[in-house]
């Protein structure tokens, strides 16, 4: 009995010795705080589980002038973002833009608020959101669907 507890003790530490090295790397990412406070992507969905459709986002800087391309971080500072949805006018029955959820694709440590839980009338000026990063920067987006 004593043979076996020894055997267990040493195994058990030598998996959580595994644990601790495997799980070092993975931490690493956790010592950063990213400033990053930009959504990538951003689908709508009439009901979860459903097609979703992707939005075209539209980011512009502190002066108002829209970006194109890939930029940086500091090129967006201070500026704000467009989500727009257009959906074809034959869907206008079976996806109802007053009642829709939303699903944001972010990076690191960015989270939205409000939360994007829940259904979102996203008809007319649509809604606004902010994005804020770990590090404390905001930046804001208007989200609109239509029907074209």
């Amino acid at each position: 009995m004593k043979i076996i507890n020894k055997i267990g003790i040493i195994i058990l530490s030598t998996l959580m010795a595994i644990s601790a090295w495997s799980c070092a790397d993975e931490n690493e990412a956790f010592k950063y705080v990213h400033d990053t406070n930009t959504i990538s992507q951003m689908l709508c969905m009439p009901m979860h589980g459903l097609q979703g459709y992707i939005a075209k986002i539209y980011e512009y800087n502190k002066d108002g002038e829209m970006l194109t391309g890939s930029f940086a971080q500091s090129d967006v500072e201070g500026g704000y973002g467009l989500i727009l949805f257009a959906i074809s006018k034959s869907l206008e029955e079976e996806v109802a833009l007053s009642n829709i959820y939303l699903v944001a694709s972010l990076s690191y440590d960015e989270f939205i608020m409000p939360s994007l839980s829940g259904r979102h009338d996203i008809t007319g000026d649509g809604i606004i959101i902010t994005v804020k990063s770990g590090a404390g920067t905001i930046r804001q987006y208007r989200v609109r669907g239509y029907y074209e």
